[in-house]
């Protein structure tokens, strides 16, 4: 089933600085999502979603845009939705997106709940249009 998901350009301020954004639904409320291919995984917000048991949790190390390593857990969506795209009991990596809320405040007024990653995006097959400005996903 191929599911088309329009986004939206988002200018950073610096000349040629852009991210994409998508919105969704968490648990049944509205989110933003930015598209990251340079995201190994797809992360949360930790404010959003219950952490596991630490006992249910393996070893997981990241790093990204901000300088050192970033300190994850894991938790469990229980709905996500995405154009037609519906998920549940979705395990996900956690992290505290306070940095990217802060930095995006100057530019939109949207808060960032995740980024969606290249393990989403190469599960569902992504291909970005640029032109149209969608994203279309394969179930």
């Amino acid at each position: 089933m191929k599911i088309v998901i329009p986004f939206e350009v988002v200018a950073l301020g610096e000349e040629n600085s852009y991210h994409l954004l998508v919105s969704g639904k968490l648990n049944g409320k509205p989110c933003d999502l930015l598209i990251d291919t340079g995201a190994s995984q797809t992360v949360f917000d930790m404010a959003l979603i219950p952490e596991l048991p630490k006992k249910d949790q393996p070893e997981i190390q990241s790093s990204g845009i901000i300088a050192g390593e970033m300190m994850t857990s894991f938790g469990i969506v229980n709905r996500f939705k995405m154009g037609e795209l519906k998920l549940k009991d979705w395990r996900v990596v956690l992290m505290d997106m306070n940095h990217i809320n802060d930095i995006y405040q100057r530019f939109s007024p949207k808060r960032i709940s995740g980024l969606i990653g290249s393990d989403f995006l190469l599960r569902y097959k992504a291909v970005i249009n640029y032109k149209k400005r969608h994203l279309v996903l394969r179930s």
